[in-house]
């Protein structure tokens, strides 16, 4: 009998997720597993009080992910339908990256439609040097309060978490500056990752008034220059509604092979027996 029961234990958590990371296809977005996976809720699934897998639902009650041990993926199209009708889901983001799971909501979707671009570095582009930026180097920790105010004029939503993520991302020397003059234009964050060596996650912010000028390209140029120096394999992503980022993305020589796809379920989809 299939039974699910929640998981607390943050050590068994981490230890899943780190375990799943080596089951993909291609690596996972740093953002994803950091500001989704990790906040979302884990289900243990058991046959007959042994474990048999687990999956982990979100906000808005997505499910996110979907794991069975090799000897139950025979069963999996069953248990999968349990597990959806049981916790009442009507939605689910997986990626290409990961096929079972996303093999299987397609078994159940009336719609599905791309929700982030996973790129992956293509080709080693040398960055313009006519773009009017002074300079560019790695920020400084006594730089926090004036890149925290470039991070609240520049992106949406911008939270209570920003001030420890930046202090983070400096202390860890994660964190680049680029200037025209005296005035700060773009920022870069470049993190390794802890979990897929070698690969390291890129990301930019860009003045509001200097968009549009390839500042944003350049950026990402300069941090996969470091990321060749340091022996790191360079990978970005964005949502697919942000043709800007991925027009710059594009532009410094990434390519997307793989998404994070949203399926949306039949709610017609009920319990199955299973055997």
């Amino acid at each position: 009998m299939i039974t699910c029961i929640r998981l607390k234990d943050l050590n068994t958590i981490q230890q899943l997720r780190d375990d799943y990371l080596s089951t993909l296809v291609a690596p996972a977005d740093g953002w994803w597993e950091g500001a989704i996976i990790a906040h979302s809720t884990f289900w243990m699934i058991q046959d007959e009080e042994q474990f048999a897998g687990y999956y982990c639902v979100g906000a808005d009650n997505y499910l996110l992910r979907f794991y069975l041990l090799e000897r139950y993926q025979h069963r999996a199209q069953g248990i999968f339908r349990w597990v959806i009708a049981t916790n009442d889901i009507q939605c689910a983001i997986a990626g290409t990256i990961e096929p079972l799971y996303l093999s299987l909501c397609l078994d159940l979707q009336i719609s599905s439609t791309p929700h982030i671009y996973l790129f992956r570095d293509h080709t080693r582009i040398e960055p313009p040097s006519n773009l009017g930026i002074s300079s560019f180097r790695k920020a400084e920790e006594r730089e926090l309060n004036e890149i925290m105010r470039f991070y609240q004029a520049n992106i949406e939503g911008a939270g209570e978490s920003l001030e420890a993520f930046l202090s983070k991302r400096l202390k860890r020397a994660e964190l680049f500056v680029g200037y025209a003059q005296q005035t700060l234009i773009t920022t870069g964050e470049c993190i390794p990752s802890q979990k897929q060596t070698p690969y390291a996650d890129l990301g930019m912010v860009v003045a509001k008034s200097y968009r549009g000028r390839g500042v944003g390209s350049f950026t990402l140029m300069q941090l996969k220059k470091h990321c060749y120096a340091a022996g790191w394999t360079p990978i970005c992503s964005c949502s697919v509604d942000n043709h800007a980022s991925k027009k710059a993305i594009e532009k410094a020589g990434f390519i997307s092979e793989h998404k994070m796809v949203k399926i949306t379920f039949s709610s017609s989809a009920t319990i199955e027996t299973i055997q």
